[in-house]
């Protein structure tokens, strides 16, 4: 149990020291990710069959769907696009 305790320790304390813009990047992709997997889902397209509607590959909508993803405007208005509806909102 020592072990377990020790990487615990050390998890949260990376963990404290990392920037919250940091943080905040990598909740958003997450939240990103979860809501392409759901509209899929929603509207029961594979993978590969959105990888077609977008022009990519499905190895790159894997990657966007397992999270963690540095997901650029222009990729999330082709997104966007093929699903036909908006993946993000800005908040005035």
């Amino acid at each position: 149990m020592k072990h377990s305790t020790e990487t615990e320790q050390l998890f949260q304390q990376v963990l404290d020291e990392t920037p919250k813009a940091i943080k905040q990047q990598v909740e958003w992709s997450y939240d990103i990710a979860d809501h392409i997997d759901a509209s899929l889902h929603r509207k029961g397209l594979s993978q590969k069959e959105f990888a077609k509607l977008v022009g990519t590959s499905e190895a790159a909508v894997s990657h966007w769907i397992g999270g963690g993803h540095n997901f650029t405007l222009s990729t999330l208005a082709k997104i966007s696009a093929a699903l036909g509806e908006p993946i993000i909102s800005v908040v005035h």
